[in-house]
């Protein structure tokens, strides 16, 4: 499993907006949602978990499975060129979708890159998925925001290792 962000390109609040701790997407944000959930139409050893969208990025935990056999097992196929290809595709889906209603858009929606981490037992995956849940509450803080408010502290909360 995959732990992935994926930001705008210069942070820019492109999805809607942060209000009362709650995620209101607007007509682009409502397009990266549908680009996200149709992922495993176009790939199928892919698994989504959490998700999250935020103004200018999302948060997503991805499983790349191999379904033969028993139980599910990591695709070692796929691997880490997989995981490049996926959201390279969720990126040209988005963006090409996103030019459709806003042509001013075009080559201009994602940074470059994508920043993953490998989830390797429960104990992350739980502090995954609770970082994803928790993102919106905490945006005013979060360093993905251009608007972000500069809060010293001693290092992360308990539980909050991620990303």
């Amino acid at each position: 499993m995959y732990f992935v962000t994926i930001c705008t390109r210069k942070r820019i609040n492109l999805f809607g907006r942060i209000r009362e701790a709650r995620m209101q997407p607007n007509a682009l944000g409502k397009i990266i949602w549908e680009a996200w959930f149709e992922l495993p139409y176009h790939f199928a050893r892919l698994e989504l978990d959490s998700f999250v969208l935020m103004p200018s990025h999302i948060h997503g935990i991805l499983a790349l499975v191999d379904p033969v056999g028993a139980g599910l097992r990591p695709a070692p196929a796929l691997g880490r060129q997989g995981l490049t290809r996926i959201i390279g595709a969720f990126k040209s889906f988005s963006s090409r979708r996103i030019t459709e209603v806003k042509p001013t858009l075009q080559g201009l929606v994602w940074q470059r890159s994508f920043y993953d981490r490998i989830i390797r037992n429960n104990a992350e995956l739980s502090n995954a998925r609770r970082y994803i849940l928790l993102n919106p509450a905490k945006w005013e803080f979060d360093r993905e925001n251009r608007d972000h408010k500069d809060v010293k502290t001693e290092g992360p909360a308990k539980g909050e290792s991620f990303p």
